[in-house]
């Protein structure tokens, strides 16, 4: 038989098996539903970036230097603190953006690995959940930032608000799985949510970072201007 009533209630109770059956079959409905935005989120960003993209921009010059090393550049050595006027003037707030985006990262490689492999247990629970609990203190800090400085107010739009919130809402949510608070499928549906949302707002931007940063480089790198030390020893004669 299914199940039996219990002599208390009359309610019909299911067996031990079925009841892991069905969470097992919720479980991989969850998962589908989760792999679905992901490939909408791919191919939406992919789109977008075909279309921002218009067949590329077409150089006229002769080629001074190579386009890989400008990339190479643009992404390692012109990222360093002592490179960009931006972070040097305001090291902790790039100290704090880079805590948040940290957690955002592990957030993303749970979802990945409970894709991958739903059976994988925490391997240091403690740690990632403290580094975690960092990062949602940063989102939160940005965000109010974000809300009492009035020159980042005036040029807001409600997406910036709704991104940063998703975001810390799914740092939260790995700290929930993380220490047992949660399961594995309400992650996972909570982070459906931002991929679905990912193509239609600033999300977007974990893609377009990288494809901006690649576009600019090798332009600079073909021109000869990265590597910055290659130009520079040019102009000094050296």
């Amino acid at each position: 038989m299914p199940g039996r009533g219990t002599p208390e209630t009359g309610r019909l109770c299911l067996s031990p098996d079925i009841a892991h059956t069905k969470s097992s079959q919720l479980f991989e409905t969850e998962r589908i539903v989760a792999l679905i935005s992901i490939v909408w989120a791919i191919l939406l960003l992919l789109v977008q970036w075909y279309i921002a993209w218009g067949g590329g921009r077409i150089e006229f010059s002769a080629p001074s230097g190579r386009a890989i090393s400008g990339i190479i550049y643009n992404f390692t050595i012109a990222m360093l603190p002592s490179h960009k006027e931006s972070i040097s003037k305001h090291p902790m707030k790039f100290v704090i953006g880079l805590l948040m985006h940290i957690g955002v990262f592990i957030s993303i490689v749970k979802v990945l690995i409970l894709l991958i492999s739903p059976g994988t247990a925490p391997i240091i629970p403690n740690f990632i959940s403290i580094l975690l609990g960092i990062s949602v203190i940063c989102g939160f800090y940005l965000f109010v930032r974000r809300i009492i400085t009035v020159d980042l107010r005036s040029m807001s739009v409600p997406d910036d608000y709704i991104s940063i919130l998703l975001t810390i809402g799914l740092m939260i949510m790995a700290i929930a799985h993380e220490t047992g608070q949660i399961l594995s499928g309400a992650f996972l549906i909570y982070a459906s949510i931002i991929y679905f949302y990912m193509p239609l707002g600033k999300l977007k931007h974990v893609l377009f970072f990288f494809i901006a940063r690649a576009e600019y480089g090798g332009r600079l790198g073909y021109r000869g201007v990265y590597p910055v030390h290659n130009s520079v020893k040019e102009r000094s004669g050296g």
